[in-house]
C-alpha cells in the first residue's frame, strides 16, 4: 500500500510535467501562459468554489460573451459536482424561487413556440446560464464576510471600467450619429461607453453599481474605508454623467430616491436644494441633454415614440404568447411592420417583454419583480441587522434604477447587462439566506 502511494506521488508530477512540456512546445508563450493560468484557476475553483464566484463577478464585464457563458456553465457544473459527490448544503428554498422558476418555464416555452427558435435560443442560453450562476452564488455565499468580499470585488471591477471610460473621454472617442441629435446638442462631442460599446448600455451597468458603492460608503465605520468607497462612488457617478445617457440619469435619480426613501426619509428634503445647486455648475452640453428629455422634436425621442407605437401593434397581433423570446424574433417581426426603420429591440423593457412572451409572460415577469422587492424589503430593509439592511437598500436601489431606465431601453438585451441584473437578484437572495441563518442562531 505504501509503495502504491509512493508510485502515485512520483507518477503524478512526472505526468503533469510531460503534459505541460508538450503544451509549452506546441503553443506560443502567451497562449501557454493563458492555458497555465486557466488550469490553475480551475484547480482553485475546484478547491474552493467561492474563488470562482469572486473571480466571476470581477472579470465578467471584461470577457467576451461566449467565455462568460462557458465560465458560468463550468461554475454550475462544479456546484452540482459538490452537491452530488461531496457534503454540501442543498439548493436554498425561498419564496422568491417560485417566480424565478415560473419565469424560466415561460421563456423556455416562448423559445419553443417562437417564430425563430434558433434566434430565441441565444437569449435563452444567456438567461439560463446567468440564473444558474445566481443559484451558485446564493448557495455558497453564506456569511456577511463572504458577501462583503463579493460586492467589494464587484465595485472594484466597476471602478476600473469607469476609469477606462475616463480615458475614452480624454482621447475623445468618436460617437455614432444615432447616439445624439447634433442639431439639438451641438456641444456634444464625446460619450463614453468603456467596455460596453454603447453609452446607454454603460449607463445601465453604472446605475446598478452606484447605489451598492454608496451603501458600502454609508455603512463603513473606518475613515479610510469611507474615503475609498466615497471615491469609488464619485468615479462611478462622474462616469455616468459622461455617458450623457438621459435614460441613465433618470434611472439614477429614481434609484437615489428609493435609496434615500428606504435609508433615511428625512434626507428627501435636502435633495431638492442639492439638485438645484448642482444644476448651476453643470456645463451647457449637459444642461442641453437634460432639457432634451422633454423635447419631442429630438430625433431620439421621435424615434422611440414611433417604435413604441409599432411595438403596440405587434403586441395587439400576438397578445397571447408573443412572437418568441429574445430580440431576434422581435426584430424579424418588427421589420414586417416597417422596413425603413431597422431595430434590434423596442427600447422599452416592458413592451419588449410583452411582445416577446405575450401577456402571460409579462404578468409572470411583473409578479417576479413584485415578489422580489416586497420580500426583500420585508425581510431585509425592515430587519434589525444594519449591515444587511444597508447592503439590501443599495442592491434594491440599483435594481429600481435600471428598471426605471427600462422605460426607454430594453435592459435585458445585452449579455453583460443580463448577467449583472441576475447577479443583483442573487445578492438579494444571498442576503435573505444570511439573514435567515442569523435569525436561527439568535
Amino acid at each position: 500500500m505504501v509503495e502504491c502511494i509512493k508510485k502515485k506521488e512520483i507518477i503524478l508530477p512526472i505526468g503533469l510535467g510531460i503534459i505541460f512540456s508538450l503544451i509549452y512546445h506546441r503553443l506560443p508563450l502567451s497562449y501557454f501562459a493563458i492555458t497555465l493560468l486557466g488550469l490553475i484557476g480551475i484547480v482553485l475553483i475546484l478547491y474552493n468554489i467561492k474563488i470562482g464566484i469572486y473571480a466571476g463577478v470581477f472579470i465578467f464585464p471584461f470577457m467576451p460573451d461566449i467565455l462568460n457563458i462557458l465560465f458560468m456553465i463550468f461554475m454550475v457544473g462544479v456546484y452540482l459536482y459538490k452537491v452530488l459527490f461531496k457534503e454540501t448544503n442543498p439548493l436554498t428554498k425561498q419564496p422568491i424561487d417560485m417566480p424565478i422558476i415560473f419565469y424560466v418555464i415561460i421563456i423556455i416555452i416562448s423559445t419553443i413556440t417562437s417564430i425563430d427558435p434558433t434566434g430565441s435560443f441565444r437569449d435563452l442560453a444567456i438567461h439560463l446560464t446567468s440564473i444558474g450562476f445566481l443559484f451558485v452564488i446564493v448557495n455558497n455565499i453564506k456569511t456577511k464576510k463572504d458577501f462583503n468580499i463579493l460586492i467589494v470585488f464587484l465595485i472594484i471591477s466597476a471602478t476600473l471600467i469607469a476609469v477606462y471610460g475616463f480615458y475614452q473621454f480624454k482621447v475623445g472617442v468618436e460617437i455614432e450619429d444615432k447616439w445624439v441629435d447634433a442639431a439639438n446638442n451641438p456641444d456634444v462631442k464625446t460619450r463614453i461607453y468603456s467596455v460596453f460599446g454603447n453609452p446607454n448600455i454603460f449607463a445601465e451597468y453604472l446605475i446598478m453599481m452606484i447605489p451598492i458603492s454608496i451603501s458600502l460608503f454609508w455603512h463603513s465605520k473606518r475613515i479610510h474605508k469611507k474615503a475609498i468607497f466615497l471615491i469609488s462612488s464619485l468615479i462611478l457617478i462622474l462616469a455616468l454623467v459622461l455617458t450623457l445617457s438621459r435614460g441613465g440619469w433618470v434611472g439614477f435619480a429614481f434609484g437615489i430616491f428609493i435609496f434615500v426613501l428606504l435609508m433615511e426619509k428625512r434626507l428627501l428634503l435636502s435633495i431638492i436644494p442639492l439638485v438645484l445647486g448642482g444644476v448651476y455648475f453643470l456645463p451647457q452640453s449637459i444642461l442641453n441633454r437634460i432639457t432634451s428629455i422633454v423635447n419631442f422634436a429630438d430625433s431620439s425621442n421621435t424615434y422611440r415614440i414611433k417604435m413604441w407605437r409599432i411595438t403596440l401593434d405587434i403586441i395587439r397581433d400576438h397578445w397571447l404568447v408573443g412572437v418568441g423570446f429574445g430580440h431576434l424574433p422581435f426584430k424579424a417581426t418588427f421589420e414586417t411592420y416597417i422596413r425603413t426603420m431597422p431595430t434590434y429591440h423596442a427600447h422599452n423593457t416592458y413592451l419588449e417583454t410583452m411582445a416577446e412572451t405575450g401577456i402571460l409572460g409579462f404578468i409572470i415577469f411583473v409578479i417576479f419583480l413584485f415578489v422580489l422587492f416586497k420580500y426583500s424589503i420585508k425581510k431585509l430593509v425592515k430587519g434589525k441587522d444594519s449591515y444587511i439592511k444597508t447592503m439590501a437598500i443599495g442592491v434594491i436601489s440599483g435594481l429600481a434604477a435600471v428598471l426605471a431606465h427600462g422605460a426607454v431601453e430594453n435592459i435585458l438585451y445585452i449579455p453583460r447587462i443580463i448577467t449583472t441584473f441576475w447577479i443583483l437578484v442573487a445578492l438579494l437572495l444571498s442576503l435573505i439566506r444570511i439573514s435567515d441563518e442569523l435569525s436561527e442562531v439568535s
